[in-house]
């Protein structure tokens, strides 16, 4: 599935333009487009852990991608995943 062409419903399944794969709670993920090439990478900062209830990013994008098209996928990906990554964080914190 996903390489395009008929099924078995008679309809056309292309390939995905872009994919998202990693350790989403960790926030620690990969862009790759439909020819598996890495278009981005989004971990996190870990700069400032306690600082503030801020999530802080670092966002690495190739050249010639949709840096904003990135930037709006981890939003939508740190939105999806917040509580879950809070829920860890205090089990971790309570050990």
């Amino acid at each position: 599935e996903g390489e395009g062409g008929f099924g078995v419903t008679g309809l056309f399944k292309p390939k995905p333009a872009y994919q998202i794969s990693g350790d989403f709670l960790e926030r620690n993920f990969v862009m790759k487009n439909a020819n598996d090439e890495v278009v981005a990478k989004m971990s996190d900062d870990g700069w400032f852990p306690d600082f503030d209830a801020m999530d802080h990013y670092q966002v690495q994008v190739a050249p010639g991608m949709d840096a904003l098209l990135v930037l709006a996928c981890t939003c939508a990906i740190d939105e999806e995943y917040d509580e879950e990554h809070k829920e860890k964080n205090e089990k971790k914190n309570q050990q």
